[in-house]
């Protein structure tokens, strides 16, 4: 049998291709070149110093950096309406603070711009009002007094420490910045100080650099506490500045990102961690597997024991994906007798699958069917959710 075979290699700045033709029916030299070429490009990356890296990521790097200089403006924002609210700062007008957040126009009020002038002359130095109001209790019916409080915080909105969002342990959480943190605490041991505030305030008056170290914000945290118990601030104002101060912003909802549904195109698509999604891209995955066993003379579609076979290799609370193999493998019983139907290969057992693609797995269905103890059927888990979940007024149980 003869037929002619195109084969393409792909690279970062070059495609090649050759066309043969095979003749099985020849014993030697079945193969026989046709033609072959080759296109050189430019590469779609950026190399410098022979390692490659994308073309935008130094565009993506100075956008983190705006979006981080705008949400520290937004948290900053939100904590002057909390303290002219309480008085705790110089008053300053809804516009201006408009201006500031959407027109990039910095207030210039002068009580303002006084209020959070450092003056080593006059003591207004942030890291001393942080350090008095730690240490002693100041008459709040007092204007200038509820300023040096405001002013505290306001100091700790601005520095309020490194929190790292991960939920594992990497290398870049135990580097440089756990290292000087940790070292920052041996050394607020060995001063015998309690908070941050005390500690940054003895090396200010021992002219000692303040900025170059690392701080946690569980520290921040502990010292904002501090500052609110010693100047007897209300409950509802302290859970107010830690709002603002210490809470990590929530992340922003991407259901806008969801597309529409091509058969209800008024509906949202299902999302992709949604396990009823899961159980969908399963049974398709599954209702698309042909095999070809040792009575079979065609490809066939699997039949429904060798579905209900197949389908715990799905059930993986761990890992996003697993190999068709293990699915040809508990279809052959465990037998190395299996291969692509195209593959010259002499095996009893055929399947439309590379042996190496990527299957889809469902975590989420896993981990829903382990807690509610799901051994009979895949779909049992919204069965046992459904019962222990107190349904409001006019909501029903979605059917599958």
């Amino acid at each position: 049998m003869k037929k002619r075979i195109l084969g393409i290699d792909t690279g970062t700045n070059s495609t090649g291709w050759a066309i043969v033709d095979y003749d099985d029916e020849v014993s030697e030299n079945r193969y026989a070149l046709i033609d072959r070429g080759g296109n050189i490009f430019q590469e779609g990356v950026k190399v410098e110093k022979g390692i490659e890296s994308s073309k935008a990521s130094e565009r993506t790097g100075y956008k983190h950096q705006r979006v981080g200089y705008w949400r520290r403006k937004v948290r900053k924002i939100g904590l002057l309406k909390m303290l002219i609210k309480y008085q705790l700062c110089p008053p300053l007008s809804v516009e201006e603070l408009k201006q500031w957040r959407s027109l990039k126009q910095y207030p210039l009020n002068e009580a303002f711009m006084a209020w959070q002038r450092t003056d080593d002359n006059t003591g207004g130095n942030p890291y001393y009002f942080r350090h008095l109001c730690l240490t002693e209790k100041l008459d709040l019916t007092l204007p200038k007094n509820r300023y040096i409080v405001g002013r505290a915080l306001y100091h700790l909105n601005q520095r309020r420490g490194f929190l790292s969002n991960r939920k594992e342990n990497t290398k870049e959480s135990d580097g440089k910045v756990k290292q000087d943190i940790e070292a920052l605490a041996q050394s607020m041991r060995d001063c015998e100080t309690e908070y941050l505030g005390e500690y940054f305030y003895r090396l200010y008056q021992n002219g000692e650099k303040i900025r170059t170290h690392y701080t946690s914000r569980m520290d921040c945290e502990k010292e904002l506490l501090a500052i609110c118990r010693k100047q007897d601030l209300s409950e509802e104002l302290t859970q107010e500045l830690r709002q603002i101060i210490i809470t990590q912003r929530p992340l922003k909802s991407q259901k806008h990102t969801v597309g529409k549904c091509v058969y209800e195109p008024s509906k949202s698509r299902c999302p992709i961690s949604h396990p009823l999604y899961e159980q969908y891209r399963m049974y398709a995955f599954i209702n698309n597997i042909k095999m070809q066993g040792p009575g079979d003379n065609e490809l066939r579609t699997l039949s429904e024991i060798e579905k209900q076979t197949i389908i715990p290799l799905f059930l993986r609370k761990s890992k996003k994906e697993f190999k068709f193999e293990d699915i040809a493998k508990k279809l052959s019983s465990g037998k190395k007798n299996y291969c692509y139907y195209k593959d010259r290969a002499e095996c009893a057992y055929r399947f439309n699958y590379y042996m190496d693609t990527s299957v889809s797995t469902c975590p989420v269905i896993a981990q829903l069917s382990e807690a509610f103890d799901v051994k009979v059927r895949i779909d049992e888990w919204l069965e046992r959710a459904c019962e222990v979940y107190t349904r409001g007024v006019g909501k029903n149980v979605m059917k599958l």
